[in-house]
């Protein structure tokens, strides 16, 4: 009987590595035709590596420049560089779907939001119901609140962070200031009422820094879809963040929860703000309170990436630093100009400091990972057959770096181009290439990015006209992880007062 059970786990042992090897060998084959790094065919092990390394949109340009605009980077991963063939698989018309990579952005493991949703139907009910709120249907104030945070801003760097001779050198680090405005502003348009960083200047309840430590957790979960189903399991369950946590997640959730709670108990009470919205459309409680924690988690890091950014360029640029302050100057000047705080309306019309943002985006977009989508049915992309079911990704780096759309500058930082350029049709095809930042004109188009826009032109116009920003540090201007979404770390500025 030993010797019988031996060969029986023998078999069965034997049995499996056949059966992985097998596997391995069928997903090999069937891309084998695509290129890519040596590894990458046969395991996840190399994107895995490039991702927890911080550096994966590096990783992901260094691959297509290497092999070409369809390049394969895991055993059923591309990355694609072409920005026609990403508009056409984006477009909503297209059939392409979110991957499973999506699902490591479920905070609540057994219900999507309106980032994880990967069956397009699902997304646009999603769509649909939370648009309203972001589109200010029935609000008002939205532009007023965004004016109060952007004064709340402005008041604090006037009383701790401006440099003089009379105080010394002031720095203020721009990761973190400019993610207190951004989370104060989402929450304000949120909730109402601001969660209040910008009034204390720090990161009380270590919500943020929690936040950021997720990141590297949900963005690796992509990778390995088998472990988000693992969450499911009520042992997991015990173990991940609840409402009633002192700090850190589990207190954001009890704050979200707690002004939840607040609107259900009475409907009418109609608060002109984003949440209310969510609660008169036809999502259940609990996907208003997934809704509001994407809101707060993809609608502040973003905006406050561009803003760190776009201000570090334009400090080591100073043709382009210059060319800002004096449109500034000429607006303010002309005395059509809103106080305190400029008027959306006004600033849009100010070419130099809309291309400024356009360019700040372009060269370090905000969300810079996978993004896979697939498709159902096989189809052709960039020359290649790509078989159904296979995940295309895009590498944003290269995209808006792309010689052939924006000229063999591209790698500099030169908002120029965007008022100089004299070609409608090249122009047209800048403006779509860099719209693929937020998803512009596809089935994903970003929610939030009308508000983005908003505050990146009111905050820019503000800070540049009364003050001039250097880098503290010129050889090690900042720390940087990037995941999809940046980490900065150290990002310090010297701020001074322009002359009058």
């Amino acid at each position: 009987m030993a010797i019988f059970n031996s060969l029986v786990l023998t078999g069965v042992l034997v049995s499996s590595v056949l059966y992985i090897f097998a596997s391995r060998i069928k997903t090999y084959l069937r891309l084998r035709h695509i290129p890519g790094p040596a590894g990458a065919a046969l395991s996840r092990s190399w994107i895995f590596k490039k991702t927890m390394a911080g550096r994966i949109p590096n990783a992901l340009a260094e691959v297509a420049g290497e092999y070409g605009p369809l390049a394969r980077v895991g055993p059923n991963w591309l990355i694609c560089s072409d920005t026609k063939e990403i508009r056409r698989m984006w477009s909503v018309h297209s059939g392409w779907h979110r991957d499973v990579w999506y699902n490591g952005f479920r905070f609540d493991p057994a219900n999507d939001n309106i980032l994880t949703a990967n069956e397009n139907k699902v997304h646009h009910r999603i769509r649909s119901n939370v648009l309203p709120g972001y589109n200010a249907k029935g609000i008002t104030t939205q532009e007023g609140v965004i004016d109060t945070q952007v004064g709340k801003l402005l008041g604090l760097i006037e009383k701790k962070y401006v440099s003089s001779k009379e105080t010394g050198i002031r720095p203020m680090d721009m990761a973190r200031k400019f993610l207190y405005f951004t989370q104060d502003t989402t929450s304000a348009l949120g909730f109402t009422t601001p969660f209040g960083y910008l009034d204390v200047d720090e990161d009380f309840n270590n919500t943020i820094s929690t936040l950021e430590g997720m990141l590297p957790t949900v963005t690796t979960l992509g990778l390995f879809p088998v472990i988000i189903s693992l969450m499911n399991n009520p042992l997991v369950k015990s173990l991940l963040p609840k409402p009633h946590d002192n700090n850190g997640m589990g207190k954001l959730l009890g704050l979200i929860k707690d002004r939840v709670d607040v609107r259900y108990e009475n409907k009418a009470k109609g608060e002109e703000d984003i949440l209310q919205r969510f609660v008169e459309s036809n999502l259940s409680r609990q996907e208003v309170e997934a809704e509001v924690l994407i809101m707060l988690f993809g609608g502040t890091d973003t905006t406050a990436t561009a803003l760190r950014m776009t201000v570090f360029y334009l400090s080591t640029t100073p043709a382009a630093h210059g060319a800002l302050q004096a449109e500034i100057d000429n607006a303010i000047r002309s005395g059509k100009v809103t106080r305190p705080v400029i008027a959306d309306a006004e600033a849009l019309e100010l070419g130099y400091l809309n291309a400024v943002i356009k360019e700040g985006l372009r060269m370090w977009p905000p969300i810079s990972g996978l993004q896979l989508k697939c498709s159902d049915k096989d189809d052709v992309v960039c020359g290649y057959q790509v078989p159904a079911g296979t995940a295309v990704g895009i590498s944003e780096f290269t995209v808006m770096r792309d010689k052939s759309v924006f000229g063999e500058d591209a790698d500099r930082f030169n908002p120029s181009r965007w008022v100089e350029e004299r070609d409608p049709k090249r122009l047209k095809e800048m403006e779509l290439t860099q719209g693929l930042v937020f998803a512009s004109g596809t089935r994903w188009e970003c929610l939030g990015k009308k508000l983005a826009y908003t505050e990146l032109r009111k905050v820019l116009f503000e800070l540049f006209l009364r003050y001039d920003f250097a880098m503290t540090d010129p050889a090690k201007p900042f720390e940087y992880w990037n995941y999809g979404a940046t980490l900065h770390e150290h990002m310090n500025v010297t701020i001074t007062r322009r002359e009058a």
